[in-house]
């Protein structure tokens, strides 16, 4: 109703005023409603769209509609924001999820806690004095919130401490990681950093003992002093196959104390694994545990695709993955004749 015509009616009712307001009052709250109905159903419009344009790669466009989305929020939208800072943290732009992620913790949401603890990763993962130092503000908030509760922001915080200068501070932090979950995917670098501070920027393999599909033990940390080449594959994978004989190679040239080579075989049939070992002669240690993409070392080394290899040199320190063929060779080579006796 135009302003023009709700005046006219006024007008016209004369002494009834104190009922027209009541009119007026009831034709703008259902107004109200319907505008609000409508903003909400065009923000849930956007919120979706920005949603499947991230899952489609598109994101450029995705952050265009999750920005309106925001806006139509009132820029009061967590999930907006979180969402924004996931893509550009995808996209290695750290700066820019910096800012994304500080935007929702403002708004004080139910997983604030978890919020810090991310934007703690990010600015850490900026890699300078500066962003250390913020860094090392959001996990601590980030574990004042949940009381401890958000296990790995000590994790995190222990890392941010010691690249900030504060080793020993830095030490506490990563030996209470360790204390409430030693069991944790990361306990093997937490460990490596507190015995020598400067393992901080190594990427130190994730610790396994388990037995081969004959029997035989595999441990990682028994393993240490020698160069170690994890090779995920399956007998189902004909990029594997094709790669098969690149790796037989492998072995045979540097099959030796100095290099253990490890199969991590992502088969869920035995009998089609052991007739493909026996067809192609492999005779190093495998792992098989007939879980398929749900292979426990697999997951531990978040392999999703195959074939794909993982090599540790002797201090535990991952330094090549998804190398193969003659890339492969030259780095085994490198690390063979670097490496320290004893």
């Amino acid at each position: 109703m135009s302003n023009f015509n709700r005046s006219i009616l006024l007008i016209l009712i004369g002494g009834l005023a104190s009922a027209s307001t009541l009119n007026d009052a009831a034709f703008a709250q259902e107004a109200s409603k319907d505008k609000s109905k409508e903003q909400n159903d065009e923000f849930q419009q956007a919120f979706d769209s920005g949603q499947q344009l991230t899952r489609q790669g598109r994101v450029e466009e995705a952050i265009t509609e999750l920005r309106r989305a925001a806006k139509l929020r009132g820029e009061k939208c967590v999930e907006c924001f979180q969402t924004i800072g996931q893509i550009y943290f995808q996209l290695g732009k750290l700066k820019d999820a910096a800012v994304a992620f500080r935007r929702a913790v403002e708004l004080k949401p139910p997983n604030e806690a978890e919020l810090y603890n991310v934007l703690g990763v990010v600015l850490y993962l900026q890699n300078e004095k500066e962003s250390f130092e913020q860094a090392t503000a959001a996990l601590q908030r980030a574990i004042e919130l949940s009381r401890g509760k958000v296990v790995k922001a000590y994790y995190n915080l222990g890392f941010a401490l010691i690249k900030s200068g504060r080793e020993q501070e830095g030490v506490a932090a990563l030996k209470t990681y360790l204390d409430l979950d030693p069991n944790s995917t990361e306990a093997s670098q937490a460990r490596a950093v507190v015995a020598n501070t400067r393992m901080v920027d190594a990427r130190v393999a994730p610790s396994f003992a388990v037995s081969s599909h004959t029997g035989a033990e595999l441990s990682l940390e028994k393993l240490r002093g020698r160069i170690v080449l994890l090779d995920f594959w399956a007998s189902w994978c004909v990029p594997c196959r094709k790669d098969m004989p690149e790796v037989r190679k492998i072995s045979k040239t540097f099959g030796n104390n100095q290099l253990v080579m490890i199969g991590i075989n992502l088969d869920s049939n035995r009998p089609s694994f052991e007739a493909y070992l026996k067809e192609e002669g492999i005779t190093w240690p495998q792992y098989y545990d007939g879980l398929g993409w749900g292979n426990k070392i697999a997951r531990l080394y978040s392999v999703f695709s195959i074939p794909h290899t993982v090599l540790i040199d002797q201090d535990g320190v991952i330094q090549a993955t998804g190398l193969r063929g003659e890339e492969l060779e030259d780095k085994i080579g490198d690390l063979l004749k670097k490496i320290r006796k004893p």
